[in-house]
């Protein structure tokens, strides 16, 4: 079936022609839907469309009039096309599958897009948006100036502080490790030292005279270095002040340096007098005869870290541990381990004592070296007597 009026008539005029098919179509079991403005005109009645293929060949004929009338139409500069959109329906017949509706639409070319126009938000009611949040913060600083104020916890005692002579924990670390250890990094008058020729000062200066009582004590293994903890002690008179003796350290090597020499061990002689003032005697060891004193304290070595052996009966002697000369080095210095408390008396025998090769041998191997670094004079000056 084919619809295609003649060219030249001005009754099928291509506009009129959509009109009256679709004004016609409506009276068939289907129907047209016209979308498109087109003019008014007389409507002929056509053949009722019964199949499918009627009505696709229908749409084709009208598809085709259409594009052959806007082609010999001219366009009017910016002018845009109309858009007509035809929809041809029928009815199933019994026994077939529905067609789909065809659709046919004229495309035009795609319009200058207008602008946007953003319609203004509802008025929500809140004057001023960030005023919540304000609020919010001022009621958590009032809530947090409110709230009963936590002092941090205070730090351990100084004395459950884990220091050592190497590592993390080494000397280079002390003055870090608690607040009571500051004079340990930042102190002017540390010990141990080096003393030579420049800033020594050769003088008269008392005798050294040790108390000739024996004493007891208890042999400790502190994990760091070998101790005798002093039970009973004489007396020993220097600079007008009455010193006891409370501690002998053993250490390797030697802590103090003379004339760039530095010994293998030394003992080290720990004072207190009854004001409080700690003084420290260090006697060096060269190795040579076997020391007397080495030996007893020996015989009660402990076995492990922290192990402590009581000495009993015959106490100790200073004299079996010093040399004969007793002539010293003398300046103000500190203790060599944390808490390196400054203003403590220095001397050190300017001529070492001896010890066995063996003796020292098992020192170096039941304890680790606790020797610290020496440190910087600061101008200190160091007495030795004539």
């Amino acid at each position: 079936m084919n619809f295609a009026p003649p060219p030249r008539s001005p009754l099928f005029h291509p506009a009129r022609l959509l009109l009256w098919l679709a004004g016609a179509l409506c009276a068939l079991p289907g129907h047209v839907d016209a979308a498109g403005a087109a003019p008014s005109g007389p409507v002929r009645p056509l053949q009722r469309l019964e199949t499918p293929e009627d009505r696709a060949a229908l749409t084709e004929n009208i598809n085709r009039a259409i594009e052959e009338a806007q082609a010999r139409r001219p366009r009017r500069p910016g002018a845009a096309p109309p858009l007509t959109t035809l929809t041809v329906q029928g009815p199933a017949l019994p026994g077939l599958a529905r067609t789909p509706p065809a659709e046919t639409t004229t495309t035009q070319p795609a319009a200058r897009p207008a602008t946007a126009r953003v319609a203004p938000a509802p008025d929500s009611g809140v004057a001023d948006p960030g005023a919540s949040r304000r609020y919010i913060a001022e009621r958590a600083a009032e809530l947090a100036a409110s709230a009963p104020r936590v002092a941090p916890p205070p730090p351990p005692e100084p004395q459950h502080i884990r220091w050592s002579y190497e590592g993390d924990t080494g000397p280079q670390a002390w003055g870090q490790l608690h607040p009571a250890f500051a004079a340990c990094g930042s102190g002017r008058q540390q010990s141990p030292v080096h003393m030579t020729a420049p800033h020594i000062a050769t003088g008269p200066a008392e005798p050294l005279q040790p108390p000739p009582e024996a004493f007891l004590g208890t042999v400790v293994h502190t994990g760091r270095g070998i101790e005798l903890e002093v039970d009973t002690h004489g007396t020993l008179m220097l600079r007008g002040l009455a010193w006891r003796l409370v501690r002998v350290q053993f250490r390797h090597p030697a802590e103090e340096r003379v004339h760039f020499k530095n010994h293998p061990m030394a003992t080290d002689l720990l004072w207190r007098s009854a004001q409080g003032q700690y003084a420290v005697i260090s006697v060096p060891m060269e190795l040579g005869a076997a020391n007397p004193f080495i030996q007893r304290v020996w015989t009660h070595l402990p076995l492990a870290a922290h192990d402590r052996v009581q000495i009993t009966g015959q106490g100790l002697a200073l004299r079996e541990l010093l040399p004969q000369d007793l002539r010293y080095f003398q300046y103000l210095g500190s203790l060599t381990s944390p808490p390196c408390t400054e203003g403590v008396l220095r001397l050190v025998l300017q001529h070492p004592a001896t010890v066995s090769r063996a003796q020292w041998a098992l020192l170096t191997r039941m304890a680790p070296p606790n020797a610290r670094p020496v440190q910087a004079l600061h101008g200190r000056m160091v007495r030795a007597s004539q």
